[in-house]
């Protein structure tokens, strides 16, 4: 069974599950409650600056609970349908599956989010009629979420599977509270290079520096702090999703179905 079969499987397996509630109604109500509070604002200066703080700040800052659950949910479906012995037992390799339930959590990721950002701009454009939408930047804040969050996903599965949904919740929610306080103040600001947690809000506000309104007139300085502060978030929150995900194979591949509590 090749890789892309595996994550066809994986994907089947979320059918009539909370997994795919989460996966779908997530990304069309969050940009609508976010359409409806920024309704009540209408200064065309800084509107679209707001938007878009507010936007990745709660979705980036929601993520590693998101996550959690997600790959919680995944880890006890295998667990409650025999005790892991399809991974452990069964004909194909557990590279794969682990590749499998990784990949699938990945693309459920990169889908909802950007799904999440296009109706966003969809409803900017004919709900909020905001004039001069940076789709660009809009679509770049996405990517650069995205790329925060793959830590998140290789750490939490490797959590899920080993731990069980409990411990893989628990370490969400004090990601949650990182995030929330590393990420998204001023408490970060000399640090946040270091916080897993704080990559997915950081690198989805650097963006903001390249909007007219926020550069203007320092436009040459926020252009060099552009690329600094991309470089200390995008170099580490890869190199570390690389090194977790290789140890969390070699984990899994000599791991016996035993866990901690039993």
């Amino acid at each position: 069974m090749s890789l892309l079969q595996v994550l066809s499987s994986e994907w089947i397996k979320t059918r009539r599950t909370t997994v795919r509630h989460i996966l779908v109604v997530t990304p069309i109500i969050y940009p609508i409650f976010m359409l409806w509070y920024f309704s009540r604002y209408n200064d065309p200066s800084t509107w679209q600056i707001k938007i878009y703080r507010g936007f990745f700040e709660v979705l980036t800052v929601s993520l590693p609970v998101i996550i959690s659950l997600l790959t919680g949910l995944l880890s006890y479906q295998e667990e409650k349908a025999g005790n892991f012995i399809n991974l452990l037992a069964g004909p194909i390799s557990r590279a794969k599956f682990y590749f499998g339930k990784l990949f699938l959590l990945i693309f459920a990721t990169i889908i909802n989010i950007f799904f999440a950002t296009i109706v966003m701009l969809l409803g900017m454009k004919y709900i909020l009629n905001v004039d001069h939408i940076y789709f660009e930047l809009f679509l770049q804040g996405a990517l650069l979420s995205v790329i925060g969050s793959l830590i998140l996903v290789s750490v939490h599965l490797l959590t899920s599977i080993a731990f069980g949904i409990g411990t893989s919740i628990a370490v969400g929610g004090g990601g949650f509270l990182i995030s929330a306080i590393i990420g998204a103040t001023v408490v970060g600001d000399n640090i946040w290079q270091f916080i897993p947690w704080a990559w997915s809000i950081r690198l989805s506000q650097v963006p903001l520096l390249l909007m007219t309104e926020a550069k203007y007139p320092f436009r040459i300085q926020l252009s060099n702090l552009y690329f600094q502060e991309l470089y200390k978030g995008i170099v580490p929150a890869i190199i570390c999703f690389i090194l977790v995900t290789i140890i969390g194979l070699i984990w899994f591949n000599r791991w016996e179905g035993d866990k901690p509590y039993e």
